[in-house]
């Protein structure tokens, strides 16, 4: 994975966690990192980028309707 990538994948995990900490509370977040070991975005694995990705936009998405 080049830097361009996972600076883009940071970005677009933050963007998602921020919107489910917006409709669930940040307990959500954490609920989601922990499950990949990690206290904080910073903390994950690159290879678990597209995964939380995934979870937390899903999340994200069904509260928006």
């Amino acid at each position: 994975m080049t830097k361009r990538e996972k600076e883009n994948w940071l970005c677009n995990i933050q963007s998602a966690a921020q919107e489910v900490s917006f409709h669930f509370g940040k307990d959500t977040v954490q609920h989601v990192l922990q499950r990949y070991n990690a206290t904080s975005i910073d903390d994950l694995c690159p290879s678990d980028y597209a995964e939380v990705f995934d979870e937390l936009d899903f999340i994200a998405n069904d509260a928006s309707g």
